[in-house]
C-alpha cells in the first residue's frame, strides 16, 4: 500500500512539474508561475489526484491547468484542481455571511428590509431602463437624416446582416430597427428579401446590453462567470440560428416565402403601447424627446431632410444652438453614466432580495418545465415590449445563483420570440401585406430557432458550451468580454462590409482585390482555428488566462491584506 501510494504521488508530482514547464514555455514567466504553483499546489489533496489518475496524460495536464469542466464553468463549486478553491470560497463566504445576517433578523425586520430592497431594486431597474432609453434615443437622433443612407447598403445578404447587427447594437433596441425595416418595406424603400437579413442581424445585435449588465458583477469572479454565461447564451443562440438559417435563406428563401404566403390574408389591427415606454418616457422626455415619426418618414423617403433640420421636440434641448449630433452624443454619455450606477445598485439590491426562501422558491418555479419557461419568457416580453428588460434582469439573477444557465436558456429564447410582437403590431397598423410579411419574418426566424436548438437536448450543447467557454475566459480575464464585443460588433462587420463593397464594385480591379482579400481572411481564420485546436494554441491561450487569473488573485490578496 505504501509503495502504491508513493507511486501515485510521484506520478502526480511529475504531472505537476510537466504542467509548470508547459505553462512556462507558453507564457514565459517561469519564476512567478512556479512560485504560485508551488504555493497553491501544497493544498492539493490525494483524493483529487486519484480522481485524475484514470485520465490520459494529455487530459491530465489540460484538466489540471485549464479547469474547463462543465461543473467549473457553471458554479465553480467543485473544481478539479484546488487552485480555484479560494475564489469559490470567497464567493461562498460572502453568500453565507449574507444568509447568516438574514437569519439573525426577526420576522418583522425581514419583511421591512425585504420591502425596502425590493423597492430599491425596482428603482435601480427603472434607472437602467431610463439609461437604455437615453442611449437608444441619443444614437437615433445622431443618425437622423442619415437613417435611410445607413440601410441603403442592405442590398446584399451579408451587408444586410451586418447593418442589422450594428444598428441594433448602437440603438440598444431590436424593436426600433425592425420597426424601421417594416416602414421601409411598407413604403417600397426596401424589398422583403433585403429586410430578411437585416432582421436576422437585429436578433444578434440586441445581445450587447446583457453583456454590459454582466459587468455589474465583475468584482466577484464566481458571480461574474455565472452572469456572463447567462448574458452570452442569448448571443450564442442567435449566432447559431444565423449560422444555420442564413445560408438556407440565401439559397431557398423559406422565411420569405412562408411570411409572404401568410401575409396575403386581410390584415387589420391596432397599436399596443409599451408599458415600459409609458413609465420611462415621462422622465426621459424632460431631457430629450426625439421625433421618431419624422425620422421614419425620412428613412422611407416620404419626406426629404432639409438642411439644418432638427428632430428634437419639446424638451430641455429644444431651441438649443447645439446640433442633433452633439445633443445625441451628450445623451449617450449621460445614458452610459446612469447605466453603470444603475447596474451596480441593481446587483447589490438583488443580492439582498434573493435571500432565505425567496431564492429557493424562484429556483423551484423555474425548474418545473423548460417549455413553460419559454411561454413565460414570451408572455412577459410581449407585455413589456422589451426583451432587453427581461434578459437584463435574468443576467444578475444568474450571477447571484438564483437561476441556472439551463433555466435562463428557455426564458431567453422565449423573450426572443416575445419581442417579435413589436414589429408585428406595427405592421398590422399599416395593413400592408409587405409590412406584415417582413414582421412575420422576425417571428418565423425565432420559431425556427426554437425548433432547431431546444426540443432535442443535444442541439442545446453547442450554445451552452460556447456560452460557458466565453464566461470562463471572461472570468479569468474580463477584457475577453470587451474583445468579444469589439470583434462581434465592430471588427467582423467592418471587414465583411468592406469585402462586400469591394467584391460588388463596378471596377474589375476592386473586385479582384476584394476576392483576394476574402480568400486571405478565410485562410487566416482557418489557420488560426487549426493552431488553436491542433497546434498548441489552446494550451497557450489557457496558460495566458491562468497567468491573468493568478495576477488578479494576487492583487486581490494584497488589497485585502492592506485593508486589514
Amino acid at each position: 500500500m505504501m509503495w502504491g501510494s508513493e507511486i501515485v504521488l510521484s506520478g502526480a508530482a511529475i504531472v505537476r512539474l510537466l504542467r509548470v514547464h508547459v505553462r512556462n514555455y507558453h507564457v514565459g514567466q517561469s519564476k512567478y508561475l512556479l512560485s504560485e504553483t508551488n504555493r497553491l499546489g501544497q493544498r492539493i489533496e490525494p483524493r483529487q489526484l486519484h480522481s485524475l489518475s484514470d485520465l490520459p496524460p494529455t487530459q491530465q495536464l489540460q484538466a489540471m491547468a485549464l479547469h474547463d469542466t462543465p461543473v467549473d464553468y457553471e458554479k465553480l463549486q467543485t473544481p478539479v484542481d484546488n487552485r480555484l478553491s479560494n475564489v469559490s470560497k470567497d464567493a461562498n463566504d460572502e453568500e453565507i455571511a449574507e444568509e447568516e445576517s438574514y437569519e439573525k433578523k426577526t420576522p418583522w425586520e425581514r419583511i421591512v428590509w425585504g420591502v425596502f430592497y425590493t423597492v430599491a431594486s425596482l428603482a435601480a431597474l427603472y434607472l437602467f431602463m431610463v439609461a437604455v432609453k437615453f442611449i437608444g434615443d441619443g444614437f437615433t437622433l445622431a443618425l437622423g437624416c442619415n437613417t435611410k443612407g445607413a440601410f441603403d447598403f442592405a442590398n446584399n445578404p451579408v451587408a444586410g446582416l451586418m447593418i442589422g447587427t450594428v444598428a441594433t447594437a448602437l440603438l440598444h433596441s431590436s424593436g426600433t430597427v425592425t420597426s424601421i425595416v417594416v416602414a421601409l418595406v411598407g413604403s417600397g424603400g426596401m424589398t422583403i428579401r433585403q429586410g430578411v437579413y437585416v432582421i436576422m442581424g437585429a436578433n444578434v445585435g440586441t445581445c450587447v446590453t446583457c453583456i454590459m449588465v454582466a459587468f455589474g458583477q465583475v468584482g466577484n469572479r464566481t458571480r461574474f462567470q455565472r452572469a456572463m454565461a447567462a448574458a452570452t447564451v442569448h448571443d450564442m443562440y442567435n449566432i447559431w440560428s444565423v449560422f444555420v438559417l442564413f445560408p438556407i435563406e440565401v439559397v431557398f428563401h423559406p422565411l420569405e416565402k412562408t411570411s409572404v404566403a401568410m401575409s396575403n390574408a386581410k390584415t387589420t389591427g391596432g397599436a399596443f403601447n409599451s408599458p415600459v415606454d409609458a413609465i420611462v418616457n415621462p422622465l426621459t422626455q424632460i431631457l430629450l424627446s426625439v421625433d421618431k415619426k419624422a425620422i421614419y418618414r425620412v428613412a422611407t423617403g416620404e419626406s426629404m431632410c432639409a438642411e439644418g433640420q432638427s428632430f428634437v421636440k419639446s424638451c430641455a434641448f429644444h431651441g438649443s444652438s447645439l446640433s442633433d449630433g452633439s445633443i445625441g452624443a451628450i445623451t449617450v454619455v449621460l445614458g452610459f453614466c446612469i447605466l453603470v450606477c444603475a447596474l451596480l445598485s441593481l446587483v447589490k439590491m438583488l443580492a439582498k432580495v434573493f435571500l432565505g426562501p425567496t431564492k429557493n422558491l424562484i429556483s423551484k418555479l423555474l425548474n418545473y418545465n423548460g417549455y413553460i419557461n419559454i411561454i413565460v419568457g414570451t408572455l412577459i416580453t410581449f407585455a413589456v415590449h422589451s426583451s432587453t428588460v427581461v434578459t437584463s434582469t435574468l443576467t444578475p439573477m444568474a450571477g447571484l445563483g438564483v437561476v441556472t444557465l439551463e433555466q435562463v436558456y428557455p426564458l431567453v429564447i422565449g423573450a426572443n420570440l416575445g419581442t417579435t410582437g413589436t414589429a408585428l403590431l406595427a405592421s398590422l397598423v399599416t395593413g400592408k401585406a409587405d409590412s406584415v410579411a417582413i414582421a412575420l419574418v422576425h417571428f418565423w426566424f425565432n420559431v425556427f430557432g426554437i425548433f432547431l436548438f431546444y426540443p432535442i437536448p443535444i442541439t442545446r450543447k453547442p450554445i451552452l458550451d460556447w456560452a460557458r467557454s466565453l464566461a470562463f475566459f471572461s472570468a479569468s480575464w474580463p477584457l475577453t468580454a470587451v474583445l468579444f464585443l469589439i470583434v462581434l460588433f465592430l471588427v467582423a462587420p467592418g471587414i465583411l462590409l468592406g469585402l462586400v463593397y469591394m467584391c460588388t464594385a463596378d471596377s474589375v480591379v476592386a473586385q479582384v482585390f476584394g476576392w483576394l482579400i476574402a480568400i486571405i481572411v478565410v485562410v487566416t481564420f482557418g489557420a488560426l482555428l487549426f493552431w488553436y485546436k491542433k497546434n498548441g494554441g489552446r494550451e497557450m491561450w489557457h496558460g495566458f488566462l491562468e497567468k491573468k487569473r493568478l495576477e488578479r488573485e494576487s492583487r486581490q490578496e494584497n488589497h485585502d491584506a492592506d485593508a486589514v
